[in-house]
């Protein structure tokens, strides 16, 4: 999955720095670490391929990824009679970013900067007899959808911050 399809942002920094604070809690449900495609993932494709620095710039953009996990849990539903029991599957994926926007090289030193936080929640369902296609499929849509969210927040994030 990648965003080259897609134009480039020219974006008044210099420089960009992709950090994570996110830790995953391997004793939860979680299948983020499980994946080729998660949502610490998406922010970094979209950095590699929709941001295009200012040579000569002092400015710095910081994102620091807080939380990128896929969650999957089953749900039992019962019919109106009791006899029939239909399972489900829930994909929910959380993604939060703080993205920091430093002007000036002396702004760093001084912690000034202008900062904002994206946070996108995105659920996907599979119902009945379902394959591990199926569920493939499910997770794929869920981390697309959570992609072009991401791209059209982070749009709004960097013009509301003045950097494009």
């Amino acid at each position: 999955m990648t965003y080259q399809h897609l134009p480039r942002l020219q974006i008044a920094a210099g420089s960009i720095v992709l950090k994570s604070a996110y830790q995953p809690d391997e004793a939860e449900n979680h299948i983020d670490t499980k994946k080729p495609q998660n949502p610490t993932m998406v922010v970094k494709q979209w950095v590699n391929d929709r941001l295009e620095i200012q040579s000569g710039s002092s400015a710095k953009l910081v994102l620091t990824v807080i939380d990128g996990r896929v969650i999957r849990t089953e749900e039992t539903n019962q019919s109106t009679f009791g006899f029939l029991a239909s399972k489900k599957q829930i994909f929910s994926a959380n993604l939060v970013v703080d993205v920091a926007f430093y002007p000036l090289e002396q702004d760093i030193n001084q912690g000034l900067r202008s900062d904002l936080r994206v946070k996108i929640v995105s659920d996907k369902a599979v119902s009945g007899a379902y394959s591990l296609n199926m569920l493939d499929e499910a997770y794929f849509m869920l981390i697309s959808d959570l992609a072009v969210e991401f791209d059209k927040q982070m749009q709004g994030v960097l013009k509301k911050l003045k950097i494009i």
